[in-house]
């Protein structure tokens, strides 16, 4: 491993790869490529074509680790075949690979790809990322993130369509049960209450977009960016999001 790498990418996608079903898909999607690397930018299915599809993604901040952790602890465990009798799943494990090998939250161009889904032409891996979006395709958009200034664990909510606040409530309540909930009335600058900021302007009064705006703006149905806190040891981090994603796939609406 180089020096100043922190962690290895090419190791993540090998143990998803090893513990992956013959029925799961993986699509290479493009190359993020530097003057060092050259990454795979992957794409999973797993599904037996559901009517049901949820998109869990990760590793957008290259610094925020649990919520690749998690998938693949999701995956290796075999948690995942529990939902196939209804999802698909549909699963970027790490959207920065740059940033996740070197612990930091913007990619090798010190930019940060959360703020960079509304511009017309975006970092690639914004745009792999955008290309497996079609209007009303996924039910359910869950983003996996951790906040090194939180006491506890959070959640963004927004949707298309009615039940979403009430889900978001369901799925704090359920990881109450591992970790603290954050209980500020105002989290990162919004307006929050037990846990659930959904008070957020809507897409159109924004100047930019998060990968939340942009799954709204192609009429996903709900859209939730899970935030643990860091301070946590990774077991708890990946324990409290294991039970989010629990929650949100059990709870949803039929």
């Amino acid at each position: 491993m180089h020096p100043n790498k922190k962690r290895d990418y090419v190791r993540v996608l090998n143990r998803l790869h090893l513990a992956l079903n013959a029925e799961s898909k993986v699509h290479t999607l493009g190359h993020i490529n530097n003057s060092i690397h050259n990454y795979p930018f992957q794409k999973i299915v797993i599904g037996q074509n559901n009517s049901k599809r949820v998109l869990i993604s990760a590793g957008i901040h290259g610094d925020e680790p649990s919520g690749i952790e998690t998938i693949c602890t999701l995956i290796e465990s075999g948690k995942y075949k529990t939902y196939l009798n209804k999802w698909d799943l549909i699963i970027l494990p790490c959207i920065n690979p740059y940033g996740y090998e070197y612990n930091q939250r913007e990619n090798q161009d010190n930019i940060d790809l959360n703020r960079m889904f509304k511009i017309k032409s975006p970092p690639l891996e914004v745009e792999l990322t955008q290309s497996i979006f079609k209007l009303s395709y996924f039910n359910l958009t869950l983003e996996l993130h951790e906040d090194c200034d939180s006491y506890g664990y959070y959640l963004f909510q927004k949707s298309n369509k009615p039940f979403g606040v009430q889900l978001g409530y369901k799925i704090i309540e359920s990881v109450n049960e591992v970790i603290p909930i954050n209980l500020n009335k105002n989290i990162d600058g919004n307006p929050a209450k037990d846990g659930v900021i959904h008070r957020i302007k809507d897409i159109d009064e924004m100047e930019w977009w998060p990968m939340a705006g942009y799954s709204l703006a192609m009429k996903s149905e709900h859209c939730f960016t899970l935030e643990t806190p860091t301070n946590l040891s990774m077991h708890t981090r990946v324990k409290a999001h294991i039970k989010a994603i629990d929650k949100a796939l059990n709870e949803y609406p039929n």
